[in-house]
This record gives C-alpha cells, sequence and structure tokens, in this order.
C-alpha cells in the first residue's frame, strides 16, 4: 500500500507527516553508532548522548547548514524512523515529498533524494519541495495570490527568506546561520568573558532559558556550569539575559542584513505590497523572545511569528500532500509528485 508522507529533514529536527495521519514524527536529528558501525539510538536518545558518549559509542547530526553532511549517517537515521513508523517494506513503501531549502546545488539536492530512496526501500517516486513554500503554505499565506508576501524561516542551520508570489518566488536568499550559530556565539561568549568551556547542548540550555534578542525581553539570569579552560576544574557561574543577548548580538545583526539583501531583490511594483503585508516569521528560532521586535525596528515593518513556528514547514508539506493540481506545480522543486 502507498503511503503519502511528508519529509522535513532539518539540521536540528527531523519531522515525518503521514496523509491522513498528520505529523507522526518529530524528534532531533541525532543519531548514535557503536563502535561497528551500527545504529545504537536515534532521536530524543541520540541527541541527550552527543558530546557525552563513552568510547565505544558516537553520537552526530547528519546534516549540516541544511543541508545533508554526511549520507550514510543519514540513512541510517531516516530508515531507521521509517522502520518505526511502519513505513519501510515492499508492501508499505512510502510515497515521499521532502522539502529541500532553496537556493542549494543539485549535488546537494540529489543528496536529498539520493538519502530518502535508499531509507524507505528504493521507492522511487518523490517530489521535491521547495521549503520556502512549503513554510509559506503551513504559515497560511496564500501562495496563488497576486501580491507579494515575505516570509523568513530561520532554522536551526540556515535561515531563508523569500518573496512569494503567484506562481513561484520571485525574490530570496539563504544564509547558513541559524540556532547553531547562536548557541556557538554563547559557546564563543562563555570562554573569552568567563573562561568556562561548555558545549552546545549547555548554551542551548542557556538560549532557551534566558536568551534574548530585545531589551524588552528581559529573561533573568541561569546558572551554568562548565570547565574553567585554565585550572581544568569544574566551576559555576551565572549568566544574565543582557549578556546572551550581547553574546548573540553578531549572529542576529547577519539574521538581519540578510533579510535586508532580500529586500534589495524585490522589483519595484511589489515592494508596496511586501511593506504593507509585512514579515511572516517561522523555523524554531522565531521562538527566541524579542527576535520580532528587533526585525521590526531594524526593518521597518510589520514582523508576525506564524503560530507555532518550528512546524511551520511539515504543515505545509501535509497540506500540500493533500492538495492538487496548481499548488502542487508551483510548490516542486523537482519531479512531479504521482
Amino acid at each position: 500500500m502507498d503511503r503519502k508522507t511528508g519529509i522535513d529533514l532539518g539540521t536540528s529536527r527531523l519531522r515525518v507527516c503521514v496523509k491522513g495521519r498528520g505529523i507522526v514524527y518529530d524528534e532531533p536529528s541525532a543519531a548514535a553508532f557503536g563502535a561497528d558501525g551500527e545504529l545504537f539510538a536515534h532521536g530524543d536518545a541520540a541527541a541527550r548522548m552527543i558530546g557525552r558518549t563513552p568510547p565505544d559509542l558516537s553520537a552526530v547530526r547528519p546534516l549540516s547548514g541544511g543541508v545533508i553532511s554526511n549520507f550514510e549517517n543519514c540513512v541510517s537515521l531516516l530508515t531507521a524512523v521509517f522502520s518505526k513508523l511502519g513505513l519501510r517494506g515492499v508492501i508499505s513503501r512510502p510515497k515521499i515529498a521532502v522539502s529541500v531549502p532553496n537556493g542549494i546545488t543539485e549535488v546537494e539536492c540529489n543528496a536529498f533524494e539520493n538519502v530518502c530512496v535508499a531509507s524507505s526501500g528504493g521507492r522511487d517516486v518523490m517530489m521535491l519541495i521547495k521549503q520556502p513554500m512549503a513554510a509559506a503554505v503551513g504559515c497560511g499565506v496564500d501562495v496563488l495570490g497576486t501580491r507579494g508576501r515575505l516570509i523568513c524561516d530561520i532554522g536551526g542551520g540556515n535561515t531563508q527568506t523569500s518573496v512569494i508570489l503567484y506562481k513561484g518566488i520571485v525574490a530570496s536568499g539563504m544564509v547558513r546561520i541559524g540556532g547553531d550559530q547562536l548557541d556557538d556565539a554563547i559557546v564563543r561568549y562563555m570562554k573569552d568573558s568567563y573562561n568556562i568551556a561548555i558545549g552546545r547542548q549547555t548554551a542551548e540550555k542557556i538560549k532557551l532559558a534566558a536568551g534574548s534578542a530585545h531589551t524588552v525581553t528581559e529573561r533573568g539570569e541561569y546558572d551554568v556550569s562548565g570547565r574553567n579552560i585554565f585550572t581544568g576544574q569544574v566551576v559555576r557561574t551565572v549568566i544574565r539575559s543582557a549578556e546572551t543577548r550581547e553574546a548573540m548580538s553578531e549572529v542576529l545583526e547577519r539574521i538581519v542584513e540578510h533579510i535586508k539583501s532580500v529586500l534589495e531583490k524585490i522589483p519595484p511594483e511589489l515592494s508596496a505590497d511586501v511593506y504593507e503585508g509585512g514579515l511572516t516569521l517561522c523555523g524554531g528560532t522565531a521562538l527566541l523572545p524579542g527576535i520580532d521586535m528587533l526585525l521590526r525596528e531594524r526593518l521597518g515593518m510589520e514582523v508576525n511569528v506564524t503560530k507555532d513556528p518550528a512546524r511551520a514547514v511539515i504543515r505545509g508539506t501535509e497540506t500540500i500532500l493533500g492538495s492538487a493540481g496548481e499548488l502542487l506545480e508551483v510548490v516542486s522543486a523537482g519531479d512531479e509528485f504521482i
């Protein structure tokens, strides 16, 4: 039996939806392997092991910057997920639609397709969905409308900004900066300001608990444990919300400049539409408190964070799976989905 299955294979999260069943999987894009190379754990279990495995195990994330960085590890991860969901086998091989970042190379695009084919047991009927289109659909943007709409998806490994207009994307850009780079910035700040070494997972906890993009959204303090880079001893300190904002400011500024660069590409006749409609913000990093306020001030336009922004792409993919005709034609980034 064929099952139409949608995949949002992101740097930080892997999400899967099945037509008629909704979102059936939403866990970290992480996999742990034994010394023999066999998959030991995946998803939440593997993510908890990153940076804290014994010598005979390794825990990794097979995507970086929104694209596949390790083909074999990615196949192992997705195969395990398909098997867990009952979507792998001669009888139940799914028809797959996978969202891909706009603007990636043909080789990177083919990697997504090949990973899904290998993981699903050889099913080769696919549709590659332009990620900005899926995100727009998931945000409720009318991708068939005749008024230009600006959407920005800030994920774990990249930020994509696009102007959506009837039958396509009229201006777009992608920069490989996202939530991961915000975490890395906090890691550097702790090292430079406190001489304390922490891992990316600890940095993410700091970001989630005390992270802020605007002075209006102060969030208090967070107790941090790490290793003193000079003595090697475990030490504790407290980092304030204002410090996290300082740590992340350079990365946030690069996101602002990226969006501005896309705005500069907009045809003059569409500028009024875009500024009137404002910016629709989605992606997991859209949940960072104050980021909408920061962008509103820096861009001079209204900024609206969509409901459940982290799931915008998979929601849009689910909607596309249940659609037909014109919508399928405009969202496709590759072969036709049958």
